[in-house]
């Protein structure tokens, strides 16, 4: 993270730094968006699949993704400086959890639509439910991001939330 200076990228995209901000308004954003580009079809929902399952593929996408390669601890540290810089607040919650929680809300309200849960469920909170453990572990590290845990907490909202 700290070898991403906005000199670094615009050197590295061959360009100026103008150029760069002109589109990005952070490294931040900068960063996210290049991983949102690499992880963007690990959002979408496999047809003809049920609640249950088209949540824990998400689920299992965002967990995958958090424990390989760099975007763990780089989301662990953009979450550590979105605390202070609100250009990174904003980046993260636009370019990474925005385009995930947009999916999660649709997939919670589709089984809200069809009955599977109850009318009155929170799907803000619903969604929250879902992958607030994921970061937790992620950022405070207490638990391993475990390869059942997407099935656990599925399993969990469902049996809370069913009609």
């Amino acid at each position: 993270m700290a070898a991403a200076t906005m000199e670094a990228i615009a050197a590295r995209a061959g360009c100026s730094k103008a150029t760069i901000y002109k589109w990005w308004p952070s490294r931040a954003a900068v960063l996210l968006e290049g991983l949102f580009d690499l992880t963007r079809e690990t959002i979408t929902v496999p047809e003809g699949v049920s609640t249950e399952e088209a949540l824990r593929a998400q689920v299992a996408a965002a967990l995958q993704i958090l424990r390989e390669g760099a975007a763990g601890p780089l989301l662990r540290t953009l979450a550590g400086e979105a605390v202070s810089d609100q250009a990174v607040a904003d980046a993260l919650r636009d370019q990474w959890i925005g385009p995930r929680r947009v999916v999660s809300l649709r997939i919670l309200a589709g089984a809200v639509a069809r009955g599977e849960l109850r009318p009155d469920t929170d799907l803000e909170a619903a969604s929250d439910q879902l992958f607030g453990p994921i970061y937790h572990r992620l950022l405070f590290g207490h638990a391993p991001l475990e390869d059942d845990l997407p099935a656990v907490l599925v399993e969990q909202l469902m049996r809370g939330l069913r009609a």
